[in-house]
């Protein structure tokens, strides 16, 4: 599980660092989120990761949803607000993970949610890959 994390983080400042040498390109206001999902062992301790760009190309299946999400919010996981379903009280601890740039600002953030169905209630479609 390790090694996945360490390669998605190797592509994503390798990516970043071969940007970076582009001298003649214009300064843009660019989004590069790593989006990672960590399941209990409960709901049998898997892992799912991608890259949100919030552009065409874009490997998140709800792209524009998950964008729309972080635009409200201003990227913050705190301040994403439940949509008020019903989850139940079980107790299979979800950890999201979101580092990268948002619109040219570095965001790192890690929130733990009590269960899949809570995970999904606060952050719609964000994590929702």
């Amino acid at each position: 599980m390790s090694g996945r994390i360490l390669a998605f983080v190797a592509v994503f400042v390798s990516l970043f660092a071969f940007a970076g040498n582009a001298q003649a390109a214009p300064a843009r206001q660019g989004t590069a989120l790593v989006l990672t999902v960590q399941y209990s062992d409960v709901e049998d301790n898997a892992f799912k990761a991608t890259v949100l760009t919030c552009e065409r190309g874009d490997h998140h299946p709800r792209r524009a949803l998950a964008c729309a999400t972080l635009a409200s919010t201003g990227a913050d996981l705190q301040s994403m607000r439940s949509d008020d379903r019903a989850c139940t009280f079980i107790y299979a601890p979800v950890e999201v993970s979101m580092f990268g740039f948002w619109r040219g600002e570095p965001v790192n953030q890690v929130h733990t949610y009590p269960n899949s169905c809570v995970m999904l209630a606060h952050t719609g479609a964000l994590f929702d890959f």
